[in-house]
């Protein structure tokens, strides 16, 4: 099974949550994971930063079967460059479309709150 989250706010709690759930999934033994992704964008593009307070556990969560994807539309609005977002994270031109395509790919779909 393959899941997405989808992060769009920016608060703290929020991203901690996003990064618990990216990471604990794989905790669940009721559950047979083979691939997450994390979707951010709006102010949740606050995740994906270079300067983010969660870039040590996102380079972590990399490394394994977690894909973080930032949306351009969103690192636009916010004045962002590839330069502001994290390596190990991709990006796509818009939301929408990525998590459509995910979806399409038979990922589960998970709003964080």
């Amino acid at each position: 099974m393959k899941t997405v989250f989808h992060v769009s706010d920016g608060a703290d709690e929020i991203q901690d949550a996003a990064i618990r759930y990216a990471g604990g999934i794989f905790e669940d033994e009721s559950v047979d994971i083979d691939a997450v992704a994390v979707v951010a964008n709006a102010s949740g593009i606050e995740l994906v930063r270079t300067d983010s307070a969660f870039a040590e556990e996102i380079g972590a969560l990399s490394e394994g079967d977690v894909r973080f994807i930032a949306c351009e539309k969103s690192m636009e609005a916010a004045g962002l460059t590839s330069d502001d977002i994290l390596d190990t994270v991709d990006t796509a031109p818009t939301s929408v479309g990525v998590l459509t395509r995910l979806q399409e790919e038979e990922y589960r779909y998970i709003k964080v709150p």
